[in-house]
């Protein structure tokens, strides 16, 4: 005798639900998390700040007046690089005083400040299992600064842990603020660099038909070119025959892909590695109106980069 096949009907909404979840997607924080993780000369993570090596990172899209960073830089021509990280534990839940997420923490930063409108970054690279942290050390109706920490738990906003004098002090991720150009402290911000007539000895082809100027002085090779209103440059120590130009290329690749603010007027990435190129320190700022915007940072460029792609 043959049995008899039973059927058995599932609800439409029972197997919708059993259809998500597989199917877990990431949301925007994530996603641009991720992008800081992804290098295009393939996607290696690093933790931690500087170093001689580092790779591709960051969110936006299309370069148009703004600049992104694709730097990776070796000490030779190896062409090694280390990636960098991302900020997947930015989205791990937060202590009962803290925020539950990295868009929380800037949100409480931004409900405190005094400047109208005022612009953040909104993601950072954090590493996995930990927060994102934030100090005001000034805070006007025309300028501000805030200081932002990677940290195991979370704290709220201007906790006195975060500028604890101890060894226990949380590392610093950046610090980002904005100012008037009326102020003293921007003069000399942004060099007056001229690449119109790059002499032939001294031009770098960085690829997309963009050309730099490689120079040396006082002991130190500098690499400088411009893309739209911004101009970027490299320095490092002569004696650490760092690959100035293996750097600015994989930068000069990212930023097809990737945007920084526009300024209004100008922008400058300065990237620079003190002696034995284990450490690197990065400064962006640019203008809009009568405002500087700046964030400084000793994680790797491209992370600095991703970080001011996310200011919005």
């Amino acid at each position: 005798m043959k049995k008899q096949k039973r059927w058995i009907v599932i609800p439409v909404t029972t197997a919708v639900v059993l259809a998500l979840a597989g199917c877990g997607g990431q949301d925007n924080n994530a996603s641009q998390a991720s992008n800081i993780s992804t290098s295009a000369a393939g996607g290696q993570t690093q933790s931690g700040s500087g170093g001689a090596d580092f790779s591709n990172g960051t969110e936006g899209s299309g370069s148009a007046a703004g600049t992104d960073d694709h730097s990776s830089n070796s000490s030779g021509d190896t062409g090694t690089s280390a990636g960098e990280t991302t900020n997947s534990g930015s989205e791990s839940s937060l202590g009962t005083q803290g925020q539950s997420s990295t868009n929380e923490v800037v949100q409480e930063v931004r409900s405190q400040l005094k400047l109208k409108h005022a612009v953040l970054p909104t993601s950072f690279p954090l590493e996995k299992g930990k927060h994102l942290a934030a100090a005001i050390p000034s805070n006007t109706a025309d300028a501000f600064k805030v200081n932002f920490y990677s940290v195991d738990q979370s704290v709220p906003v201007n906790d006195a842990s975060l500028t604890a004098t101890n060894s226990k002090a949380p590392s610093m991720l950046a610090s980002f603020e904005v100012k008037s150009d009326k102020d003293p402290d921007s003069k000399g911000i942004f060099p007056d660099t001229d690449l119109s007539n790059i002499p032939e000895d001294m031009s770098v082809d960085l690829g997309h038909g963009i050309k730099g100027m490689a120079e040396g002085a006082a002991g130190s090779q500098y690499l400088t070119w411009k893309e739209g209103r911004w101009t970027l440059q490299i320095r490092s120590v002569s004696e650490d025959k760092m690959n100035n130009p293996g750097i600015a290329k994989k930068m000069v690749e990212y930023l097809e892909s990737h945007t920084l603010p526009a300024p209004k007027d100008k922008g400058f990435v300065n990237v620079e590695y003190p002696s034995g190129g284990k450490t690197v320190n990065v400064t962006i700022s640019w203008q809009e109106g009568n405002q500087i915007h700046q964030l400084q940072t000793d994680q790797v460029p491209n992370e600095a980069l991703g970080m001011v792609v996310s200011v919005k």
